[in-house]
């Protein structure tokens, strides 16, 4: 009778839907392979949630998989399919020509008929994460995730200055040497570091110009306060990979329960089922 129970409370249904599983997310991370080199493969994701700015309310990012040189482009909430592609040709193809593959979640975007056609024609692979589970690429994740910790940092006291500030903030980002290559991805990208701005003296140049002066020092400053948020995300960042995560193997043909999470940055109270019943 107790083996009976056992085995039954196991494959009951309603258990498993309702309740809470006290056990770490099944699953560790899968790195896809290494690019042989930069501007070849790249990642692409939305990151939504800020006030709007001039009907402006996400940002595009891209990143290079090889050099993790990331790009940060301003975009309109609700961000249209033919928009997004202009945005990626202007920002991205002019400067690094076009990716031999991209790889993204299943947003409706990029799994369109415009969207598929046109890279298609262009000769560039769509590679898509599992709806729902960005961290499909490990490596991915944890760029994206930098990406947003860092921004959400970077802005918070100037909310309203999100397109002003955007520009710093990718080339703050892109200064920063990784511990693993030893070198910023604009080092990677463009095999040197660019010349920076020498400090701003306080007394003497001022006095011609103050106009100059001010725009030159506050420049100066934001550059600082990105490199502090940057340094900042980062040491949070490295708390975070398989942590939290167990390795579970499944068959062809086991039955699986995925769970669907609502998109809490657009409808915190978005009413959908949350599990659902799938099979390998």
């Amino acid at each position: 009778m107790k083996e009976y129970v056992e085995v039954y409370v196991r494959a009951c249904l309603v258990c498993q839907l309702d309740k809470v599983e006290r056990k770490k997310e099944a699953g560790l991370l899968q790195p896809l392979p290494i690019p042989e080199g930069p501007r070849q493969s790249v990642s692409m994701d939305f990151i939504t949630g800020f006030p709007k700015v001039n009907s402006m309310a996400s940002i595009l990012i891209v990143v290079d998989r090889f050099s993790k040189y990331g790009i940060f482009i301003v975009a309109p909430y609700a961000c249209p399919t033919e928009t997004a592609a202009e945005l990626f040709f202007k920002y991205v193809t002019t400067y690094f020509g076009v990716p031999r593959d991209i790889i993204s979640d299943g947003d409706t975007k990029f799994i369109g008929q415009f969207w598929t056609a046109m890279f298609n024609m262009l000769g560039t692979e769509l590679k898509f994460s599992t709806a729902n589970y960005p961290q499909t690429d490990g490596q991915t994740e944890r760029v994206n995730a930098l990406v947003e910790d860092y921004l959400r940092h970077y802005v918070t006291a100037n909310q309203r200055n999100l397109v002003i500030l955007l520009d710093l903030a990718q080339f703050s980002y892109n200064l920063h040497k990784s511990s693993s290559a030893g070198m910023g991805p604009f080092e990677l990208v463009y095999g040197q570091q660019p010349m920076m701005p020498h400090e701003v003296p306080v007394q003497k140049l001022g006095d011609k110009c103050p106009a100059a002066y001010r725009f030159a020092r506050s420049k100066q400053e934001l550059l600082y306060e990105a490199k502090d948020s940057l340094a900042k995300a980062q040491r949070r960042m490295k708390k975070y990979a398989d942590k939290g995560r167990r390795h579970v193997e499944y068959s062809v043909g086991d039955q699986v329960l995925l769970k669907l999470t609502p998109n809490l940055e657009e409808d915190q109270f978005q009413d959908c089922a949350s599990w659902t019943d799938s099979k390998i």
